[in-house]
This record gives structure tokens, sequence and C-alpha cells, in this order.
């Protein structure tokens, strides 16, 4: 999952005037909006398990292709490089799930 801000120029309706404001997206999908005068905040609410499902499931699918692709672009380079990336997987993903339950906590997803 990714998490990415940006700044904009929009109009707030508190302010009733437009200011920068820094938007706050989830994936391709805006969480947040903050104005930078008045402080407002507007949150949307997103099916953070949805999103990370779709993600995981977009990951899966598309993972023979990439090794595929990488293994005809450079065999070579493939297979010197695969037991070092066999070996860091477990570490790779323990980060990557570290990193996902800070977002649950941060958008208080509840466990079902």
């Amino acid at each position: 999952m990714k998490e990415t801000r940006l700044e904009a120029f929009l109009y707030c309706t508190q302010c009733k005037q437009e200011h920068h404001h820094v938007i706050g997206y989830m994936n391709d999908r805006i969480s947040e909006i903050q104005c930078r005068n008045c402080g407002r905040l507007l949150s949307l609410k997103i099916d953070l398990a949805h999103e990370l499902y779709d993600e995981v499931y977009r990951r899966i699918r598309s993972k023979p292709s990439r090794m595929t692709e990488e293994y005809r672009s450079d065999v070579s380079r493939f297979l010197l490089n695969l037991p070092a990336r066999v070996v860091s997987k477990p570490y790779r993903v323990f980060q990557e799930a570290k990193q996902i339950r800070g977002y649950f906590k941060k958008y208080r997803v509840n466990k079902r």
C-alpha cells in the first residue's frame, strides 16, 4: 500500500476563499483533504481491507509475468539475484506487514 500527499490550490468552504490544501491519498483514493489556512480536515472513509485485498490480488496475479519478463531480459542476473531475493523475502514481508498494521491503526479499522 502506498500513502502519498500532494498540495493543491482549492476553494475552502470554511474560509470562503481559495487556499493551499494538502490532499492525502491511500493508493489511488483520496483519504483526506486539509486546508493550510484554517486547518479544516475532511476525512473520507476508505475500506482499507478492500484496498489491501485488491493490491495483493493484483500483485499475485501479475507475479508470473513479471518474473518471466525479468528472466527474459537478463537470465544470468535473474539467476544470481534469485537466492538473495528468496532469503530476504521473509524480512520484506515482515516490513510490509508492519507498515500495513500502521495504516490500520491510523484509519481505525475495526476487526470483525
